[in-house]
């Protein structure tokens, strides 16, 4: 029987750096606040499940340097319990990193990135089937040189790793970063009919179909009709099982059979926000947690706002995440944001 979810990719240290404004250039803005934690679409999950169920089998694989960066991702990694001993290592490459730059006032995050080592990551030599896992995440097609070029067939390794998936009976999540939409479309579109579901922001979202949105705020208004047609088109291209999309205001889901929901976000205080960075990465370990326990779609997606909920009261990218059950009492004595208009 199939258990456990592998979460391969994108792995780095995030530096994070709490400031008023951005500077101009040629100018100085003062950091108040200096953190260091670990981050990537191939590990923020990982931590997030280990954290929501510490029973949950979670193994995370990406490709670390030989530096101080990939030894303190190695230790994070065995602290939480994740399984980790089939990471990668380069020799040439720092370990990726991100300046998350995070401003005072709103929580708005501007990154700068370093690819690192993450570019000499493989699939090709991974068994995916090591530990029997229900679910494979990866993400994210666009910062890994190594997986983002393609075979004399035209295919990606993202494409390849994603058909093994799917031959051995393995259910499929991919998660995507914010890239130019062209990019974006080119290395995504192909892994759509081989995903079991796809959890992605409104943005990315927007950006595989053409129809460019964005929700600027928790409290902003939202186009929930457009939001959910996004879902559909991205069932009609493939995607076999859930697709969802999230915002700070919530989420929509669709299904292959038509169906779609409605979540609006946790209405956390602004005294209690910390910070965003890793909210979407949270929101879909609470999605996935609840896909692997065959939880009804509607409490997949109470459980993603939740969590979401939970990171954005911590200053770090995957940690201070409590239990499920936890995080749904916390959510639920806050409320939600009304969904329905």
């Amino acid at each position: 029987m199939r258990s456990g979810v592998l979460c391969v990719g994108t792995i780095t240290v995030d530096h994070a750096k709490k400031i008023e404004h951005l500077p101009e250039l040629e100018t100085l803005v003062i950091i108040d606040e200096v953190s260091s934690s670990t981050g990537g679409p191939g590990l923020n999950i990982a931590f997030d499940l280990k954290q929501l169920d510490p029973s949950l089998s979670v193994e995370a694989i990406g490709c670390l340097g030989s530096d101080t960066d990939g030894e303190f991702i190695l230790e994070q990694t065995k602290a939480f319990g994740l399984v980790n001993d089939r990471m990668q290592r380069s020799d040439s490459k720092l370990t990726g990193f991100t300046d998350a730059l995070t401003l005072k006032a709103n929580g708005k995050r501007t990154f700068l990135f370093h690819t690192g080592s993450n570019d000499e990551l493989s699939f090709d030599s991974i068994d995916i089937d090591l530990h029997h896992p229900k679910i494979l995440h990866i993400g994210a097609p666009g910062i890994h040189a190594q997986m983002d070029s393609t075979d004399a067939q035209g295919e990606s390794g993202w494409v390849r790793v994603l058909k093994r998936a799917r031959d051995l009976g393995i259910e499929t999540n991919l998660e995507m970063i914010h890239l130019d939409a062209e990019i974006e479309k080119a290395l995504v579109l192909p892994c759509l009919p081989f995903l079991s579901s796809i959890i992605i922001n409104e943005s990315e979202a927007g950006a595989l179909v053409d129809i460019p949105i964005k929700v600027d705020g928790a409290d902003a208004e939202v186009d929930w009709i457009t939001l959910e047609s996004i879902a559909r088109k991205l069932i009609s291209l493939g995607v076999s099982r859930l697709a969802v999309i999230h915002t700070p205001a919530g989420s929509v889901a669709a299904d292959s059979s038509g169906n779609t929901w409605r979540q609006g976000s946790v209405r956390v205080p602004s005294s209690k926000i910390k910070g965003t960075t890793g909210a979407g990465d949270a929101f879909a370990s609470g999605v996935i947690y609840g896909l692997h326990e065959s939880w009804p779609v509607a409490d997949c997606l109470e459980l993603g706002v939740a969590t979401a909920a939970q990171n954005i009261q911590s200053v770090k990218t995957a940690a201070d995440i409590a239990s499920f059950t936890q995080c749904l009492t916390s959510a639920r004595s806050l409320g939600y944001r009304d969904s329905t208009k």
